[in-house]
């Protein structure tokens, strides 16, 4: 019998040895991350008392339209091979959805490693985390720079709020009060044999504009130590932190061989290179699911128009989410409400999903069947989830 619960402290070693075996987690991650893993996070498949499959979820919260919503992100979702095809993953993560709704969190977002599964619960890919990369020596040089300082733990305070100005007109990056996220997922390292520091970048006023955190990662270059400058974090307000960070890391120059750094599918650096030399390294996407279909809609941002639409549902799940809801925007400010009588052919909560983050374009929505060509609803969807592509900083 199998029985779905969360780990106390006497399973820690158990879930270490499950996420290490199902997830390629190495000997030095069980020595140094094991001990800090956040147990009352994760929902757990035991057999006889014996861990066999886990999941967990950060509480966060993610940015659309320059709203932010609570959002539960899923991670360390892991099954020991013989357990495999039984369902457990399922079972492990459903049981987050059900209590992270019951806590109305509207969202959860997860990085998949395969899809299909989770189609199953529900998510549908949703935006993107991209890898760019740029040689160091084809970074411009800058005459003019803000001032860059090593980065303060007491500074964390306006390093946060600085990032939270500059994504809150994105769709799709995430921010979270977990003790550990900014101290150490974000501006530090966990691993301590691996060179890592932030800087941080002030104006005149003496206002945070930027900061970065970066680590070295190995590289082929003329001497053994060459290595690549990885960004986490790359955030700038303004051109001058912009260009003023750009500098600071065109002075790795010799022993650093080039900048990597996550962001948006065009980031603003582009602009300030000179040539076609910063690539996409690296692209995952991302999925989220719509855990409360009203209160999703009605909190996430919209453009400033108005008008109505007719959308039915599809969730085979979430009861509360399936049937008809009147959407009313009024200068983008949307409410939504159950209505009954004659309904649109429903859209799937998943499809429902790439929409409302901007990843599905309405017209595009259109063209894979998921919402008809007539249907009176389409011009309206197509303005109010107009905007940005989704994306994210950070991998979890």
């Amino acid at each position: 019998m199998i029985e779905i619960g969360t780990p106390g402290e006497e399973h820690r070693e158990q879930v270490a040895r499950v996420l290490s075996v199902a997830l390629n987690f190495g000997p030095a991650w069980i020595e140094r991350r094991a001990p800090f893993v956040h147990l009352d996070q994760f929902r757990c498949a035991f057999d006889d008392g014996r861990v066999v499959a886990t999941a967990a979820a950060h509480r966060l919260t993610q940015w659309f339209g320059g709203h932010e919503l609570p959002c539960s992100g899923i991670y360390a979702v892991a099954t020991l091979p013989e357990y495999r095809g039984a369902g457990l993953a399922s079972r492990t993560v459903g049981t987050l959805l059900e209590e992270a709704r019951a806590a109305g969190m509207p969202l959860s977002a997860l990085y998949p490693s395969v899809l299909r599964p989770y189609r199953r619960l529900g998510f549908e890919m949703a935006g993107v985390q991209v890898e760019h990369e740029v040689p160091l020596t084809e970074l411009p040089v800058v005459s003019t720079a803000l001032d860059i300082s090593g980065y303060d733990p007491g500074e964390l305070g306006e390093i946060r709020a600085c990032y939270r100005r500059v994504v809150a007109t994105a769709n799709g990056p995430i921010d979270s009060d977990e003790p550990d996220w900014w101290s150490v997922r974000v501006m530090s390292h966990w691993d301590t044999d691996v060179v890592s520091r932030a800087v941080v970048c002030r104006d005149d006023g003496g206002a945070v504009r930027g900061y970065a955190s970066y680590y070295h990662h190995e590289a082929k270059g003329p001497l053994e130590p060459a290595f690549r400058v990885v960004c986490k974090h790359l955030v700038a307000e303004t051109l001058q932190a912009l260009r003023s960070l750009v500098a600071y890391f065109r002075s790795f120059r010799g022993m650093g061989q080039t900048l990597a750094f996550f962001g948006q599918p065009n980031p603003p650096l582009a602009m300030l290179v000179p040539e076609q030399r910063l690539k996409e390294k690296w692209s995952y996407r991302w999925m989220l699911r719509l855990l409360d279909v009203a209160a999703a809609l009605e909190g996430r941002g919209y453009p400033g128009v108005s008008g109505e639409a007719l959308i039915a549902v599809d969730d085979p799940d979430v009861e509360a989410n399936r049937g008809a809801f009147r959407l009313s925007a009024d200068l983008g400010k949307v409410r939504v409400e159950p209505v009954g009588g004659p309904a649109p052919r429903p859209i799937p909560i998943g499809a429902l999903a790439s929409i409302f983050s901007g990843y599905l374009p309405v017209d595009a929505a259109v063209q894979l069947g998921y919402l008809d060509a007539d249907d009176p609803a389409v011009p309206l969807l197509r303005e109010l989830f107009a905007g940005p592509p989704p994306w994210m900083y950070d991998f979890f």
